[in-house]
């Protein structure tokens, strides 16, 4: 693996877990700020899936990187809606079993999120850019996770086991990307970088975005926050060069 990539790992999963721990630490912290992240990391998501990612992905694979991305957002989208529910969705639901399904989509979010930071790294300089918007939601979905766990009284060391396991996953999905990518071989990384493009299409459109439109509190400062990670992610060729 690159140096930076066990560097970005250490950053994914520092803050996975602190987002995890952090309704253990500060039983008052106010989700809705929480959103604000959200909201920031819908906006970088999309921005990089439409403005580098799948022109970039485009250039490496100019005969079939459309049906890779089709195939990278039907494969969340089917994941999430047969196998796993997302935590977003559980939030304040009764049912015990939702705690760990809830464990088990972030947990393949986590992978999914690893793999494509990997390919990112291995052919562009966005990755910095992809951190960002990872990290952007990560404090949120950790947060997310806790409190699922707490409202299916779940013990203290089992809820700290499974925010440490979807931690983890990112980390391993870098390491998982890197060892597939290792030989520099270019049509592995377009076909990566375009499932990675869906998959980042998935989750900023239907698990982040409707963020903005729940409630009726912090519309505007939400709003602002999703249209920053769009400029975020369309001025990142002046600040990295990225093209």
């Amino acid at each position: 693996m690159m140096p930076s990539g066990f560097l970005y790992g250490a950053l994914i999963f520092s803050t996975a877990l602190t987002g995890g721990l952090l309704p253990l630490l500060i039983p008052n912290a106010k989700e809705n700020n929480l959103k604000l992240f959200v909201s920031l990391g819908a906006g970088l998501l999309l921005g990089m899936a439409f403005l580098h990612m799948l022109p970039e992905a485009s250039k490496l694979l100019p005969q079939g990187f459309g049906g890779w991305f089709l195939f990278g957002f039907v494969l969340l989208m089917v994941l999430e809606r047969f196998i796993m529910v997302h935590a977003c969705e559980e939030h304040g639901c009764d049912y015990h079993t939702f705690g760990v399904a809830a464990f088990l989509g972030l947990t393949v979010h986590g992978l999914i999120e690893g793999f494509a930071l990997a390919s990112t790294l291995y052919i562009s300089n966005l990755a910095p850019l992809v951190l960002i918007a990872i990290l952007a939601h990560k404090i949120p979905a950790g947060f997310a996770l806790t409190s699922i766990l707490r409202l299916a009284s779940r013990g203290t060391r089992q809820i700290v086991l499974f925010v440490t396991g979807v931690a983890l996953s990112a980390p391993l999905g870098i390491w998982l990307a890197s060892m597939i990518l290792r030989e520099q071989s270019f049509p592995a990384s377009g076909i990566l970088l375009s499932i990675s493009a869906g998959t980042f299409l998935y989750i900023g459109a239907c698990d982040l975005l409707p963020e903005l439109h729940r409630g009726n509190v912090q519309k505007v400062p939400r709003l602002v926050c999703f249209f920053s990670g769009v400029a975020l992610s369309y001025i990142s060729d002046f600040m990295l060069g990225a093209h």
